[in-house]
Order: structure tokens, then C-alpha cells, then sequence
């Protein structure tokens, strides 16, 4: 008897630190931005084709579903509207220059509504802000902004 009860306590041990490891294993959700498929990926608000792959934008809920847009413009727009009942677990934007996904909150932008973008806004995204700054220096005009100074922007359709 004792032996099989020896047998269940290193069952019931081995039960315990397996169960134990499946949880903090799941616990660390990982919500890591998906490719462009630009043949099939369409933007959640314009239903454009994400074509100008160098301008996308991301949502990826904590459910893992993933919302494709085609301009920063419209990702603020589903996050103001639609998103705000979504539970997100990552937003990116994707670097101008190196085509990297960069997440939405650390990414500096280059503004100015003559910029061009696929629907307009003007906003184009980059991993530094010195990135962003040798974009302004190139286009002669615009300003840099973060995060938090996105709110200043207009989000209307400048050229459509």
C-alpha cells in the first residue's frame, strides 16, 4: 500500500510541477506583429489593399486576431471608433526606412499634411527620432512627434 501511495505522491508531484509549467507558459503572452500579405491583407477601415508596405500599421488583440491597415491614419480611426471595445495586446507601426515593426508607443513621426501617405494623414513612422528628423531635413518642412504628440494631429484625409 505504501508503495503505491509513494507511486500516486510522485504522480500527484509530477502532475503539480507539469500543471505549474503550462500556466506560467501561457501567462506570457507574446503578441508579436504578423507579416504583409499584400495580395490578401486589406486595411479594417478603408478596405484598401495594404500595398505601400513601408506605411502599415497593426493591432493584434489578446485573443491573437491581427488588424491589417493600410495608413497610421486609419489605425487612430478603428482605436477611436470600432477597437475601443477591443482588448488590445500590441499596436506597431512600421519603420519608413528599414520596413521593421516598431511598437506604436515607441515610435517617433514625422507630420505634415502635404506628406504623402496612402490615405492622406500625413504621418510617417520611424524607429528614432533622428530618423525622423533626416526625413523632415529631406522634405524641407514637418515636425517630429511621439506618442503623445500624435494627439495634436488632425486626423483628416488631407489630399482625398
Amino acid at each position: 500500500m505504501k508503495k503505491v501511495m509513494k507511486r500516486s505522491g510522485l504522480h500527484l508531484l509530477l502532475l503539480s510541477a507539469f500543471l505549474l509549467f503550462v500556466s506560467a507558459c501561457g501567462s506570457k503572452a507574446s503578441y508579436e506583429p504578423r507579416a504583409v500579405n499584400p495580395e490578401i491583407d486589406a486595411c479594417e477601415v478603408c478596405n484598401m489593399s495594404v500595398a505601400h508596405e513601408d506605411f502599415a500599421t497593426q493591432l493584434v488583440e489578446t485573443d491573437g486576431t491581427v488588424h491589417m491597415f493600410d495608413d497610421i491614419g486609419c489605425m487612430v480611426k478603428y482605436l477611436d471608433g470600432e477597437g475601443k471595445n477591443k482588448e488590445i495586446g500590441a499596436s506597431y507601426v512600421r519603420d519608413f526606412e528599414t520596413m521593421e515593426w516598431v511598437p506604436f508607443e515607441q515610435a517617433y513621426h514625422a507630420y505634415h499634411p502635404e506628406f504623402w501617405t496612402p490615405m492622406a494623414y500625413g504621418v510617417v513612422s520611424f524607429a528614432t527620432k533622428a530618423e525622423a528628423e533626416a526625413y523632415i531635413e529631406q522634405e524641407g518642412k514637418g515636425e517630429v512627434l511621439d506618442y503623445n504628440g500624435l494627439e495634436k494631429v488632425d486626423w483628416v484625409m488631407q489630399g482625398h
